[in-house]
């Protein structure tokens, strides 16, 4: 049958070995460690600077481009720079976050797993570059809410995964209704954007990395102005016209 193209390579426990692996995460680990030590040096109070979103934006790329992530965005016009949105996105790899903070022309924050705040210089970099922190075991949604809040007032886009984690064969599951809820609240437009591709980089639980391309979708902004909150789930029920028909090409096929 032969082995699937998007993971080629040879079969280990607990993943797939590439050549690519190891000097993807070497120079992610490097970048991650540099990054975390000028941001942390410059403190919380410059946070707000244009030099965080280049800094982070930096930071994606050299991961990117480690990995061998080729990415492709269509229908950019739909988003002004200056502008704050929520951004919502589908959720096939870890690689994800980096493709959307390089990739998309705006001042991103990210709502991230609690995880990913507990490890050394991360964690505190994170915070500082007021990327918001989310438990997901037992989120606290006024502590998430008024972050969010301050952040989109701030000038900033938010970056949100509904689903709450990777999908494992790159179908769409059920959004949560915060990003929605977070958007309506602050009254700033929902921009969904679809992800293809990086299931096959990184696939998810797996740690081997293999190059491919990428292909972001930005669809045209949802406006919130004037609406309530009982939209969230009516937002929510229209996931797939967003985004199923691209994000299912990402399936693995057999030859």
């Amino acid at each position: 049958m032969g082995t699937p193209q998007p993971y080629a390579g040879v079969r280990r426990k607990g993943g797939w070995v590439s050549w690519r692996t190891v000097p993807t995460f070497v120079a992610g680990v490097l970048a991650t460690l540099a990054v975390a030590v000028l941001l942390l040096c410059r403190g919380s109070a410059r946070a707000e600077s244009p030099v965080t979103d280049r800094m982070v934006r930096w930071w994606a790329a050299v991961w990117l481009r480690a990995a061998g992530a080729r990415v492709a965005v269509h229908d950019l016009e739909h988003v002004r720079p200056a502008a704050a949105y929520v951004v919502v996105s589908n959720h096939q790899s870890n690689l994800d976050p980096m493709v959307h903070l390089q990739a998309l022309p705006l001042s991103l924050r990210v709502l991230a797993k609690r995880e990913m705040f507990q490890i050394l210089l991360l964690g505190p970099a994170m915070r500082t570059a007021g990327m918001i922190e989310v438990d997901r075991d037992s989120p606290d949604f006024r502590r998430i809410d008024q972050a969010a809040a301050r952040s989109l007032a701030a000038g900033h886009s938010l970056l949100v995964y509904p689903e709450g984690t990777t999908s494992p064969d790159a179908t769409i599951g059920d959004f949560k209704d915060g990003a929605s809820i977070i958007a309506v609240t602050s009254q700033v437009p929902i921009v969904p954007v679809t992800i293809q591709g990086t299931c096959r980089i990184w696939p998810p639980g797996r740690s081997a990395i293999h190059g491919g391309q990428v292909h972001i979708v930005v669809g045209s902004p949802l406006l919130t102005s004037g609406l309530t909150l009982w939209v969230p789930k009516t937002y929510a029920t229209r996931r797939y016209s967003w985004m199923t028909p691209p994000a299912r090409s990402c399936r693995r096929t057999r030859k």
